[in-house]
Order: C-alpha cells, then sequence, then structure tokens
C-alpha cells in the first residue's frame, strides 16, 4: 500500500483537494484494493479551502511523511498574491516539513500555486518543472535556479512531480496513480473519469493574454498578427521594437518563456486554430493566411500540439485536448 500526505493551507483550490481524493478513491475501487490510502495535514486542526470548503487536518508538525507527499494549488492567482501568501507562518511551517520528508526520500508533487510551496522549500533548484502557463514567469522570477516549461502538463525530475493550471491537478495524480500503480490503471481511471489525454498546455496558451502584461509582447503580437502571410525575421521585429536581436530575445524569453520566433509560432498557431474553429477555410487556404509554406507542415504542428487533426478539432469544437509538447 502507498502511504499518502496531502498537505492543505487555507485558502487550497478546493476543486484540487477534491481531485485528489476522487482519483486516488477512484484507483483503489477499480484495483478492488487498497492500494493507496491518504491523510490530510495542515498547521492547524482545520484548513479551509476556497469556496468554504473545510477539511479536518492531523498536526504537519507532528507527522512524518509518507512515501508520496501531494500540495494542492494555494489559491493565489498573482505573483504579489503569491508573494503574500508565502510569507505567512503557515507557508514557512509547511516549506521546512516539505525539505525534510525529501531529505527522507518522499516523493513530492505539487501543481499550479503549489509549486510555489515548493520553491520556497528550495526543492526546484536545478529541477524542470512547470506550474500554470501565466505564472511560468514569476516562478523562474522567485526561484531562478528552477527550470520551468510553460508548455508541459506534468513534468517529474527525480522525486519531485509538478503539474499546471489548478484542474491540471487531475492530470498530476493520474500521473501519479501511473507512477506508484501501473499505466493500464491510470488509464482506466482516466476513462472512468472521463479524462482526455492532455500532456501540454500549450494549447491554453493564450498570446494576447501575455501580450497583455507587458507592452514589448504586446508590441510584437501586433506587428505579427497584421503580417501573418509573410516570413518575418527575428531582425525585423527587433527593428521593429527598436531593439537589437539579443536583447529582444532576453526580455521576449523573461516575459513570456519563450524565444522571439517561437512566439512568432505561438501567434501563427493560434491563428490557425481560430480560423478551424469559426471558418471553413480548406486547411490549404488557412495555412496561406497564416504564413505556413504549406498544409502539410502546419497539420503535424497542429497535431503534436494539440493531439487532434484538423478535421477532428473541426467537428469536435468544444473538446479540444492538447496532447502534444510544443516544440
Amino acid at each position: 500500500m502507498v502511504g499518502i500526505d496531502i498537505v492543505v493551507l487555507d485558502g487550497a483550490s478546493a476543486a484540487s483537494l477534491g481531485v485528489t481524493v476522487d482519483v486516488l478513491d477512484a484507483a483503489n475501487r477499480i484495483a478492488r484494493q487498497q492500494l493507496f490510502s491518504w491523510r490530510m495535514l495542515g498547521p492547524r486542526k482545520m484548513a479551509r479551502a476556497r469556496g468554504g470548503i473545510s477539511a479536518a487536518t492531523e498536526p504537519l508538525h507532528k507527522a512524518r511523511s509518507r512515501q508520496l507527499v501531494v500540495i494542492p494549488g494555494l489559491g493565489a492567482a498573482t505573483k504579489e498574491e503569491i508573494v503574500q501568501r508565502l510569507a505567512l507562518s503557515d507557508a514557512e511551517t509547511a516549506s521546512l516539513w516539505l525539505a525534510r520528508a525529501q531529505s527522507r526520500g518522499s516523493v513530492i508533487a505539487a501543481s499550479c500555486t503549489g509549486v510555489f510551496l515548493l520553491g520556497r522549500a528550495g526543492l526546484l533548484d536545478g529541477r524542470h518543472c512547470t506550474t500554470t502557463w501565466w505564472l511560468i514567469t514569476a516562478l523562474s522570477e522567485l526561484y531562478p535556479q528552477c527550470r520551468p516549461n510553460g508548455d508541459c502538463m506534468v513534468t517529474n525530475d527525480g522525486d519531485v512531480w509538478t503539474g499546471g493550471a489548478s484542474l491540471a491537478h487531475i492530470d498530476l495524480m493520474l500521473a501519479l496513480v501511473g507512477r506508484f500503480g501501473s499505466a493500464a490503471l491510470a488509464d482506466e481511471v482516466a476513462r472512468r473519469l472521463i479524462v482526455d489525454q492532455r500532456s501540454s498546455q500549450a494549447r491554453f496558451v493564450i498570446p494576447s493574454h501575455l501580450a497583455s502584461r507587458d507592452p514589448l509582447v504586446r508590441q510584437v503580437e501586433i506587428f505579427v498578427r497584421g503580417r501573418l502571410k509573410d516570413q518575418i525575421s527575428l531582425e525585423e521585429i527587433a527593428e521593429v521594437v527598436a531593439l537589437s536581436p539579443r536583447t529582444l530575445g532576453r526580455r521576449l524569453i523573461h516575459a513570456t518563456g519563450a524565444s522571439p520566433m517561437r512566439f512568432v509560432q505561438k501567434i501563427r498557431l493560434d491563428a490557425a486554430l481560430h480560423f478551424l474553429q469559426t471558418t471553413r477555410k480548406s486547411l490549404e487556404n488557412i495555412a496561406e493566411e497564416v504564413g505556413f509554406a504549406d498544409q502539410s507542415a502546419l497539420y503535424r504542428l497542429i497535431l503534436r500540439h494539440t493531439g487532434q487533426t484538423p478535421s477532428s478539432l473541426r467537428s469536435g469544437r468544444n473538446g479540444i485536448a492538447a496532447t502534444g509538447k510544443f516544440n
């Protein structure tokens, strides 16, 4: 039996907390045996999750960590809120406990803003990790020794697992069921819970959202969207924003996590997916509209990026699941 500690702090994501228990319970039911046992730990006797939901917790400081430790999202939405949340005494208590747990051999897993608690504990230094895509830059700013990837839904680096946005917690839990149970069990849990495979957040990254947060990124987006059909060079973009190519690259990576030309490709792909879902244009015409030399290149990118063919995306406009890593 795999023993699991669920560390719950005040303000934690109620959805992530519920997903943790639901996935583990489903795995036990499907396996028809108690493969996983869990307890909830917290700095106080009761943790108040978001939405007025409370959970009884055992004292964190008295508990010796089990084989797997899971941390749901903290319930913060911005870098400023995260910094304030991590400055509270319960976050300090939890981060010290997590560092000890990892040193004792526990596997540590967190999703969304819970990943920042791992950073506070020093568990992300030198490790590949992820968090919700719009906070990737904040993660790298607060913990510059980590190696974040905003495209991944779930990452694993040694004994540390991380997941993306709040509902990516289900992807994280399914990955852990696969790690501590079996791949077949994880697949069956996903089928029973009707979860599409989503190994990448890339489909959900909205260039305009990133642009709204930084004037330079907004300049680049406006320029690229105005010339989607054209082949644009790094030098052209740099000239438009009055920066050297090197400085432009450094600032775009800082703001978006992507190099200039990779960000251009994100914009082109975003436009292509929009055409697919809102028009009857052929893939050949869409490829021409967004600056791809041929439709086969666009087809391969869409397939890798979303895990679905263009025709299936068009026929099932509400059921898009990201399964490929944006490379």
